[in-house]
């Protein structure tokens, strides 16, 4: 492998934008070799087809959000191989219940934020050495709009389980932001079309394919600065978010 291929980690690649994503990589760069998660690496079969149809340029590794010894496998198998990573894409994310505070069971928050807070925290913790390794490297999760502390005061939408700056204010040498894809059309995203009882999503008619907003997303990691985007909430269409 040359020392110029472009090292990436994807959590959540078995499917939705974290597979798109991969797709859309290895189908135009063909110096990059992609380390891709999923929770059950034996039941991934579009993975493996993936591997089959790209060989030696896709490995495919478990992963779980928050479990640190599983995470810190990863990072010994990306350490043998690469001894660096250069883009860390969270896709893996949570997004199973839409409802007020009132209603929301605490421990449908917990699973949230075990996923898709303290996840990339574990996931970050596990990969620090590797992206220190790295010439320009990138840690990018994704959220979504709901994340924004200010933005939802205007959106009626219930997202109290859905709700990382110090990632990009403590480490001067990375380009880390989190990254809104927008309405994908996802399992997730028809998942939480079906629950929504305010009528948000049933309305939203600019939703895209996990394809485009791959396009759309390698583009900004392609192309994004620590002055321009570190510790900003980053939009598909490159603009800025609210926190």
């Amino acid at each position: 492998m040359s020392s110029d291929s472009t090292i990436w980690f994807i959590n959540g690649a078995s499917r939705g934008i974290g597979f798109a994503v991969m797709e859309k990589l290895l189908a135009t760069n063909p110096s990059v070799f992609v380390y891709a998660g999923a929770r059950d690496p034996a039941k991934a079969l579009a993975l493996q087809q993936m591997a089959l149809k790209y060989p030696g340029k896709i490995e495919i590794v478990k992963y779980i959000a928050g479990d640190i010894d599983g995470n810190k496998d990863i990072a010994k198998v990306i350490q043998e191989k690469h001894g660096r990573v250069d883009v860390v894409l969270g896709a893996a994310g949570c997004g199973s219940y839409l409802g007020p505070a009132a209603d929301t069971p605490p421990e449908v928050v917990r699973t949230h934020f075990e996923t898709n807070a303290i996840g990339n925290l574990v996931l970050f913790q596990a990969m620090l050495s590797l992206l220190k390794a790295s010439k320009n490297p990138k840690f990018i999760p994704l959220s979504s709009i709901g994340g924004s502390l200010t933005f939802t005061i205007s959106l009626p939408l219930e997202v109290t389980a859905y709700a990382m700056r110090g990632f990009t204010f403590e480490n001067e040498w990375i380009v880390c932001f989190p990254l809104s894809p927008g309405a994908v059309e996802t399992d997730m995203f028809a998942s939480n079309r079906e629950m929504d009882k305010t009528g948000v999503l049933e309305n939203v008619q600019d939703s895209i394919s996990p394809e485009k907003c791959a396009t759309l997303l390698v583009k900004i990691v392609d192309e994004c600065t620590r002055e321009k985007d570190g510790g900003e909430f980053v939009d598909i269409d490159g603009s800025k978010i609210s926190w």
